[in-house]
């Protein structure tokens, strides 16, 4: 097991008094053995007007905590005997798809051994980078969806594609006025670039179906990607590639501030490898700077994230293809590795970017709604 993850709901504000007390969390603690927090003033965005519960423990402790919290919320609910009530647990957006499951067999399979009605939302909620599933049924059938669930969590957890981090808020992933419709790289997004240097992008060789997976149906999935890492993420067109790259496959660009790129290389990496109707890729795709291919580069990176890595050189191109093999996690650490020392050699002047022989960079408002090449999805 890589971590125990957390089991987390959204508790409404007229239900936190409950919880509050010897009576509420501190008993069910005492009684189960789990550990129960409630999210402070710093921990949700001002929009989210609900408290986030998060349960912590074994498997055993957390199901018999959420048991308890459930049966609470049904005496508020004034919700009797067999009758169902609705719980609301939120999971990381980039697990969503896993959950869900190709064409939604998982998420059909948690609905058929449970009994009770699941519910993913669309969207992630505002400000934050999860995405709420309502679980409507008696309380028995409530607690073993979401055990079901977060089972599906954990297997990503322990697989790599998941980390501690997913579980925590992080103030500033984005802004109410960003959500639904901006445009990409429009003035006043958070995403601006602000530290590192933001001509230093991570690039990525993708399958053409897997370039139109992460645009989405016009744009929605590139967008909640940028607004969850806060980079600049664009798709070029087909045929911008370089020599000795398929001209049906696709680069994907990563840019902005170090701290987004770097947390946008973790969420494009998880989302691709969770992406429906494909088996997870053991293998990702990255364009480097040929100064950074060389053997003792290649062997630090190796050293440090864990990752194989092949190194293919491109004719007359200043770029080498980079072939990272291993689980998820290690891999995400690989490309963020490259990604630091890029920022750092570029910082000394010891390398200098190559200029694109493939074709001249699309804006990123142009894609992928504006331009007739961009691929999109549903």
């Amino acid at each position: 097991m890589n971590f125990p993850v957390p089991w987390r709901a959204l508790l409404p504000a007229d239900a936190v008094p409950t919880f509050s007390g010897q009576d509420g969390l501190r008993e069910i603690c005492d009684a189960t053995g789990a550990g129960c927090e409630l999210s402070g003033d710093g921990d949700t965005p001002a929009s989210l007007s609900d408290k986030i519960l998060t349960i912590s423990g074994n498997v055993e402790q957390k199901e018999a905590a959420c048991r308890r919290i459930v049966d609470k919320l049904r005496v508020l609910q004034e919700v009797i005997d067999q009758e169902p009530g609705v719980f609301v647990i939120i999971v990381p957006s980039s697990a969503a798809p896993a959950v869900i499951g190709s064409k939604g067999a998982q998420i059909k399979e948690v609905i058929e051994l449970s009994g009770a009605e699941v519910s993913v939302a669309k969207e992630s909620i505002i400000g934050m980078n999860d995405q709420p599933i309502g679980v409507t049924g008696t309380g028995g059938q409530v607690v073993s969806a979401v055990s079901k669930i977060n089972a599906i969590l954990q297997d990503l957890a322990d697989r790599g594609r998941l980390q501690p981090t997913d579980f925590r808020y992080r103030p500033g992933a984005q802004r109410p006025e960003d959500s639904g419709g901006a445009s990409f790289g429009a003035p006043g997004r958070a995403a601006q670039p602000t530290g590192g240097n933001p001509r230093t992008n991570a690039k990525f060789v993708v399958a053409t179906q897997v370039a139109g997976w992460i645009i989405g149906k016009q744009g929605r999935h590139i967008r909640e990607l940028q607004e969850n890492s806060g980079a600049h993420i664009q798709v070029l067109k087909e045929g911008e590639v370089p020599p000795g790259v398929p001209v049906t496959d696709r680069i994907v660009e990563i840019g902005g501030r170090f701290e987004s790129k770097a947390e946008g290389i973790q969420i494009i990496l998880i989302a691709v490898d969770n992406m429906p109707a494909l088996s997870a890729p053991r293998e990702t795709l990255m364009l480097i700077p040929r100064q950074l291919t060389t053997d003792s580069e290649i062997k630090d990176v190796r050293q440090m994230s864990g990752c194989e890595i092949e190194v293919r050189d491109l004719p007359s191109h200043d770029e080498g293809l980079c072939t990272l093999l291993g689980n998820i996690e290690s891999r995400v650490k690989a490309a963020q590795q490259f990604l630091k020392r890029l920022e750092e050699v570029m910082a000394d002047g010891s390398v200098s970017l190559p200029a694109p022989s493939y074709g001249a960079r699309p804006s990123p408002e142009t894609l992928p709604e504006a331009s007739p090449d961009a691929l999109t999805i549903s």
